[in-house]
Formats: structure tokens, C-alpha cells, sequence
């Protein structure tokens, strides 16, 4: 079979004219999936996270009463506040208390849940460190969703 060179420059012709019309559609189909992807990536939001853990007092003060160099406090008070990124209390928290021998009343370790305010109080702790100077109860806060936080550590003053 034999072709024509008029044939096969016309098809030549209507090449490179569709050539336009097609990379035209294809600007066009990739500007209106930008265009919904972006719109969709708008409308997300930044997970939920733990943004600040505060404890008042910011301090517990130790004395050594018997002078055998281990300073103790019987009754201490250390409430914890957990917010999120925007502010706002997180609630179901959980709250771990770690170091200079801090323990419940009763000898177990300490820890709990924060409330509908983001708080949790822990009353009647038992505090103790050897030795003067200055020690530190790390305070964990964790909740699923929204990571952990080991940031806050609540100073012990031994004098």
C-alpha cells in the first residue's frame, strides 16, 4: 500500500493541531484536581496534642527534722493542669509522679486521671530525698490521640 505525500502531511497537519487541545485538556483536569486536592488539605485540622502540663505548687520544700541527712515531707499537696494546643483542659488524662521517693499515704506509687478541668490533685504524698540540695519529681502525662509529655519536673528544696 502506498501513501500519498499530501496524505501524510494532512495527518501530520492534524497532529500537531491536536496537540494543543489536548495538552489544553490536560492543564485543565490537573488545575481541577489541584484545586480539590487543596480544598481538601483546607479543611484538615492539626491533630490534638498535649501542649502544656503546669503543677502548683512549683516547688515542694523538704527538711530533715531528725538530722540522719534524709530530708522528708508527710503531706504534701501537688495538683497537675493539662491543657491542649488550643488551651483548653484535657480530660482522662493519665498522670504519673516519679523520683525523690514520692508515694501515696499508703506506700504505692502515685498516679490518676485528670478530670473534665484537666486537673488531678494528689493529697497526703510522702516526699523524700537524701542528702541537701535540690531533687526532682518528673511528672508523666499521657493520653492516647494525643502523645506524652515528660516536661514538667516539680523542684524538691532540701533545707
Amino acid at each position: 500500500m502506498r501513501f500519498s505525500k499530501k496524505r501524510m502531511g494532512g495527518d501530520r497537519d492534524g497532529g500537531i493541531e491536536g496537540l494543543p487541545l489536548q495538552l489544553m485538556i490536560m492543564v485543565i483536569v490537573a488545575g481541577l484536581g489541584t484545586a480539590v486536592l487543596v480544598g481538601w488539605m483546607g479543611g484538615l485540622s492539626a491533630p490534638e496534642a498535649i501542649a502544656s502540663v503546669n503543677g502548683n505548687p512549683t516547688e515542694i520544700l523538704l527538711t530533715d527534722g531528725d538530722g540522719d541527712g534524709t530530708f522528708e515531707n508527710d503531706d504534701v499537696t501537688l495538683t497537675i493542669i493539662v491543657r491542649d494546643q488550643n488551651g483548653d483542659p484535657v480530660e482522662g488524662a493519665s498522670v504519673v509522679l516519679d523520683g525523690c521517693e514520692v508515694r501515696n499515704s499508703d506506700g504505692s506509687l502515685v498516679y490518676g486521671n485528670t478530670g473534665t478541668d484537666g486537673k488531678v490533685t494528689f493529697d497526703g504524698l510522702s516526699v523524700s530525698h537524701y542528702g541537701d540540695g535540690i531533687g526532682f519529681i518528673t511528672v508523666t502525662v499521657a493520653k492516647g490521640g494525643m502523645g506524652t509529655d515528660s516536661s514538667l519536673q516539680v523542684p524538691v528544696i532540701c533545707r
